[in-house]
């Protein structure tokens, strides 16, 4: 008989954090029955509300949304990663041609990198545009930010793969100081901090806490193709654009340094409490 997790589990899935990967494993140990079928927020919202609570597995893009759907505090995982290479993953994201997004989203990415590279005057626009979206302190914006779910809202709210990114964009703009602290003091409540770093050893805490053995191997869901350690580190870009993202990532390294923190701290007490 297949031995199944004795505790429920909320996966806070930052995107570009070896997440899919994460999520597979985890939905994989417990029956099918007992993962929310819901892997965005629109397909979160689409399930009648009274059976949203029902599961004990929940892994997705759910951010901050999930807690008042499910209407109880769950054991609480996430993974942070290197913010250097996080923006570099998901700026080669945007660039990347899929089905769902068709062509002309990647090739305006591309041409935007491109312009900034080698047209210097159009930088300050592009950076007006860009930076927001897909660099300015992502991890620390998605983990620190309180998103509500109001009943008057525009649907066409949830077509947005990061909703976290709405309300910070169009809310009056919030102190990242305070938005750091909200982040850190979301990480302090977690079951398991990881790091796609030490990616092995936030697996095996991650499976000490659901009580089944870890994966004999552990796979890599949606890596793109690409995919190389230059393309994610400062060999793979201008020496400008690599101070471009160390500006716009100050608060995700100091978010990422008490990640690390925490980590340690948890791996040296020998796993989860």
């Amino acid at each position: 008989m297949t031995q199944r997790p004795t505790a429920e589990i909320h996966f806070f899935h930052v995107p570009k954090t070896a997440g899919s990967s994460m999520a597979g494993m985890i939905r994989r140990a417990y029956a099918p029955e007992e993962g929310i079928p819901a892997h965005t927020v629109r397909e979160l919202i689409a399930l009648p509300p009274e059976e949203i609570p029902r599961y004990r597995c929940y892994t997705g893009h759910f951010f901050s949304l999930l807690r008042p759907l499910v209407g109880r505090d769950l054991p609480t995982i996430t993974v942070l990663r290197e913010p250097f290479a996080h923006t570099m993953s998901l700026i080669r994201h945007c660039q990347r041609r899929e089905p769902q997004s068709g062509w002309r989203a990647p090739l305006a990415a591309r041409a935007a990198h491109f312009l900034w590279d080698w047209f210097p005057p159009a930088r300050r626009c592009l950076e007006r545009l860009c930076c927001p979206v897909v660099m300015n302190n992502f991890q620390t914006r998605v983990l620190g930010c309180e998103i509500e779910h109001p009943g008057n809202l525009n649907p066409d709210f949830y077509g947005l793969t990061y909703p976290f990114l709405h309300h910070s964009l169009t809310e009056p703009p919030v102190d990242m100081e305070v938005l750091l602290e909200r982040a850190k003091s979301r990480l302090r409540e977690m079951v398991v901090v990881g790091t796609v770093e030490r990616f092995e050893e936030t697996v095996r805490l991650v499976f000490e806490h659901l009580g089944v053995p870890m994966p004999a191997e552990i796979p890599r869901d949606n890596v793109n193709r690409s995919f190389n350690k230059r393309s994610q580190g400062r060999d793979g870009v201008s020496r400008a654009f690599a101070s471009l993202i160390d500006r716009e990532t100050i608060y995700d390294r100091a978010l990422y340094q008490y990640a690390q923190e925490l980590l340690e701290a948890q791996i040296k007490r020998g796993g989860v409490e």
